[in-house]
This record gives structure tokens, sequence and C-alpha cells, in this order.
């Protein structure tokens, strides 16, 4: 059974693969809505259809104030466009949420993180093993988590934007000589 996928989250994962852009509302509106696919494609249904649309720019007009009251996003006017851009807050979301979407690896296979992160950097050491709580990694060592999911691509990202590749290696694993009771 599919899971359906909150509007927040998919909204900030659209946002999250634009990048820092201007989006036309009715154009996010339409890509959004892509995913509840076109119920009303029998002629005569115009009103209908534009009642629907509404509803639905209503609906993301309301969604993204959510987003900008819980500081996911920043967004302003400039002209007829929504200049709309993830805070941290919104990226650091954006990672759990694709931590938790990945597949699973082939029996016996794991991303391992190993990171050794200085007492300086403390702050974001925290916020490391938080994200890899959060994303559903298992805790090997202090400094070692592991999990069962293929999320070595989604980690590697992480750390590159958070500049914390001189501390942190991301593995895929295949053989563990004690392989954890519980991985993710």
């Amino acid at each position: 059974m599919v899971k359906s996928i909150p509007l927040t989250k998919m909204i900030l994962l659209t946002l999250a693969g634009l990048a820092d852009t201007a989006v036309d509302l009715g154009n996010l509106t339409t890509a959004v809505g892509q995913r509840y696919g076109s119920a009303w494609r029998r002629g005569g249904q115009e009103y209908v259809a534009e009642l629907k649309r509404l509803r639905r720019k209503q609906i993301l007009r309301t969604t993204i104030n959510q987003l900008r009251y819980r500081k996911y996003i920043t967004a302003r006017s400039v002209g007829q466009r929504l200049l709309i851009t993830l805070t941290n807050k919104g990226h650091a979301a954006t990672i759990v949420y694709r931590l938790k979407l990945a597949k699973p690896h082939p029996p016996g296979r794991y991303t391992v993180v190993i990171f050794d992160v200085p007492e300086s950097q403390a702050a974001a050491r925290k916020q490391l093993r938080l994200l890899l709580k959060q994303g559903g990694f298992c805790k090997l060592q202090q400094s070692v988590w592991l999990s069962q999911t293929n999320t070595y691509q989604t980690v590697a990202e992480f750390v590159q934007q958070t500049k914390l590749f001189e501390w942190v290696n991301v593995y895929q694993a295949d053989h563990l000589l004690h392989p954890p009771r519980r991985a993710s």
C-alpha cells in the first residue's frame, strides 16, 4: 500500500529540487497537483475544474504560509511571482525525509557513517547525530552509525553541504564481522 505524502513534505521536496528560484505560483500548483491525476477529463466540467484550481491554489498558499511560519522557507512576492527559498531548517527536513524514503539495501549490505568531529564543531556533530537518528540509522558505536537503506548519496550530500567532509566518511559495506541485531 502506497502512503500518501503530506503536501508540506511534497512542497519542500519540490523546492529542494528547484534550488533558489522564483516560482510562478500557478505552475507550482499544477506541479504539486499532478499527483492527484486528472479526474475531470470529460467535457462540460470547466466550472468545476476552475473551482478545483482555485481550491488547490488556496490550499497551496495556506501550506506555504505554514511552512513560512514554521521557518522551513522564506517567501516574498516579486510581481506576480513568489520567490521561495529553503532555510537551513527546510534543507534539514528534506534530508531527513529523503533518508526515510530511501529504498532498502539487499540483505547484508549497509550504509556506514563514521565521524570524528572535533569539540569546536560540537553543534554540527549534534546535528549530524540527530539527522542519523531521525533518518533511521542505528548506532554501532558512539561515532559509527549504519543503516540497511540506500542512503549513501543523501548523507554524502549533507556532509558536503555542511562542510563536515574533513571529519565524516560515508561507506557502503557488504560484510560486517558482527552485524547489529537491529539496523534501521
